[in-house]
């Protein structure tokens, strides 16, 4: 994909951390929920395609780490209000059933937590509709771990299906991002209007979308034509966007040492990597500043037996990072 089309594509899929954060305003009004699901759908579709070109594109990991990322939160969040019913009446057995937090979801065993997850979303639907109500255990709250878990699933399916089609790909990628720019228009269009409405999620709706929507050149991206052959060969492409300042594995390889990777910090605050020895362990990370393109030796940020990336952002606002991993010139 070339340097236009992949802005696209991150447009769209930024939307969708975005407006995975305002469900009940998008579910409440019919069009903007049809606009989000055909966006959501091109994102999946243009991502399959690019993959099946084994272009430098964030490709289907991205989608997975995304899914993951919505599951993790949805959960949490739901949990958490369902536990704060259990501890108000004391039933601390209904306590253990009903807690699932962030990190258990976000960094445990995949298929272990999606049965978790869907245990927790059925346990709740049980709960009597007064108790549901009083602690504002809505529909919409309920469905967003399940179908984040189906999202995850489908992630999952499409980073592991064979690459083929090379062709209908590409002549497939013209028409679908001319789509996705429509949507994302109509969503734009859509937002807007609906803004000035008396409930004040619609305008922090509306700030959201639009900080999301923003076209971020990559650096580098005017290079001369003939620099693509001079370039190292790719190893990794991986995206982070967060809300918090909680460390995440970001990949489980052993790069080598003459590697460099290079951070597009897209944020406002530092951004801190490491190669722990561990999973979730803790050395001294490289500092990336904000709104910055750095590039450092893989040797920097870790011993040579280390195989766990993992970063976090310093500040807890979080932010959005892309990290490429190449071999040494």
């Amino acid at each position: 994909m070339r340097t236009a089309e992949l802005a696209v594509l991150e447009r769209g899929r930024r939307v969708g951390l975005t407006t995975a954060s305002f469900i009940t305003e998008i579910e409440g009004f019919a069009p903007l929920q049809e606009a989000d699901t055909a966006r959501a759908e091109l994102v999946a579709a243009i991502g399959a395609r690019a993959d099946q070109q084994g272009q430098d594109t964030s490709d289907a990991v991205l989608s997975k780490e995304q899914a993951r990322e919505l599951l993790a939160r949805h959960t949490d969040t739901l949990s958490n209000r369902a536990v704060a019913y259990a501890l108000s009446i004391g039933d601390l057995g209904l306590k253990r059933a009903l807690t699932l937090s962030y990190n258990e979801v976000r960094y445990g065993d995949a298929a272990e937590d999606l049965l978790h997850v869907r245990a927790l979303v059925t346990r709740v639907r049980e709960l009597p509709e007064a108790v549901r109500t009083r602690f504002r255990l809505t529909p919409a709250l309920i469905q967003a771990p399940a179908s984040a878990a189906d999202a995850y699933e489908q992630a999952h399916e499409t980073q592991t299906t064979a690459k083929t089609g090379t062709r209908l790909a590409t002549l497939a990628l013209p028409e679908l991002l001319k789509r996705l720019r429509a949507q994302l228009e109509l969503m734009q269009r859509l937002i807007a209007g609906m803004r000035t409405e008396p409930d004040p999620r619609w305008e922090e709706l509306y700030r959201a979308f639009t900080d999301a929507n923003k076209t971020r050149a990559a650096a580098g991206a005017k290079g001369l034509a003939g620099s693509r052959a001079a370039t190292p060969a790719l190893l990794r492409t991986l995206h982070l966007h967060r809300q918090d300042a909680q460390p995440v594995r970001l990949a489980r390889t052993n790069y080598p040492l003459d590697a460099t990777v290079t951070v597009e910090n897209q944020s406002g605050s530092a951004f801190l990597l490491w190669m722990a020895q561990a999973d979730g362990a803790v050395t001294t990370p490289q500092t990336f500043p904000a709104g910055k393109v750095t590039t450092v030796p893989r040797a920097a940020l870790g011993p040579d037996t280390a195989r766990y990336l993992t970063g976090r952002f310093e500040s807890g606002a979080g932010g959005e990072v892309k990290v490429v991993v190449r071999r040494g010139a």
